[in-house]
């Protein structure tokens, strides 16, 4: 992950040793705090290093407004339920994500597991409520960048789509289109067709990663996020035609004994994905 560095971050650790007995593991209990203007936000857990199933555990979140806490509860979402742990060392940061003068609360996680999985719970004011209602994106593996692509308007967040990991290759060889989301409400918005020059230049770089890798029939994973960027753009015929020459030249070569088409197949299964998942 690449989130851009917290404001007024603190961190603070103070040792307990847990349990009884000769075996006992020694664990901490630990802490992240982070704040802007007048919210702050406290993220506790118990870390047990020596653990390797579960080295994080009994997180909990609190948020103040003014020095009164108006949150409080342990962190418990869809994407790992009560077994999160805390992204460290950016687990925690406030600010204001969608430029209305209201600070937000954004929690990352991880789930554990290879090349898997980054989550961010992005807690907002509720004004009717006076408290914080979460909202949920996980990132896969890629993780994301929070940037200011205009300026002073929101934030985007600014990803790589990771439904296209082991799609059509192996993960090493798995291109991952960008991906550039803004949050709007209690939902994540797509606005990735809104940066031609991003995409573009994503585009670029995943073309030059097929051309490396194609004679060897690795290619085909970066070929299909290079289409799919292409399509972002509004350059569905232009794709259409690139991959009807590649496959009369050979270009659409997978690797001998790999579980992925290569040819016409990819082709039909590449455009169906593609359909699937609102490239267009």
């Amino acid at each position: 992950m690449l989130p851009m560095r917290a404001p007024a971050r603190l961190i603070t650790l103070s040792l307990a040793l847990l349990g009884a007995g000769a075996g006992a593991a020694l664990a901490t209990s630990e802490s992240v705090s982070a704040s802007s203007g007048n919210v702050s936000a406290r993220l506790t857990y118990v870390h047990s290093p020596k653990s390797v199933v579960a080295p994080f555990s009994d997180l909990y979140l609190t948020i103040a407004r003014a020095g009164k806490s108006i949150y409080g509860a342990p962190v418990s979402n869809t994407a790992c339920g009560n077994e999160c742990w805390p992204n460290v060392p950016d687990a925690l940061r406030v600010l204001d994500v969608e430029a209305d003068g209201e600070p937000d609360v954004l929690l990352n996680l991880y789930t554990s597991g290879a090349h898997c999985c980054n989550a961010t719970d992005v807690f907002r004011y509720d004004a009717a409520r006076n408290s914080y209602l979460g909202v949920l994106h996980v990132w896969g593996d890629p993780g994301y960048s929070l940037r200011r692509l205009d300026g002073s308007k929101p934030y985007e967040f600014v990803t790589a789509d990771d439904r296209f990991a082991y799609e059509f290759a192996a993960y090493a060889y798995s291109g991952l289109p960008i991906e550039i989301l803004r949050l709007r409400g209690d939902a994540f918005l797509d606005v990735t067709p809104s940066y031609p020059k991003l995409v573009a230049g994503d585009a670029a770089e995943q073309w030059r990663s097929y051309r490396e890798n194609e004679g060897a029939g690795f290619g085909l994973g970066f070929l299909a996020a290079w289409a799919a960027d292409e399509y972002s753009l509004g350059r569905r015929s232009a794709v259409a035609g690139t991959l009807a020459r590649l496959e009369r030249s050979g270009g659409l070569y997978n690797e001998p004994g790999a579980p992925w088409t290569g040819g016409a197949k990819f082709v039909t299964r590449l455009e169906q994905f593609l359909d699937k998942y609102g490239y267009s």
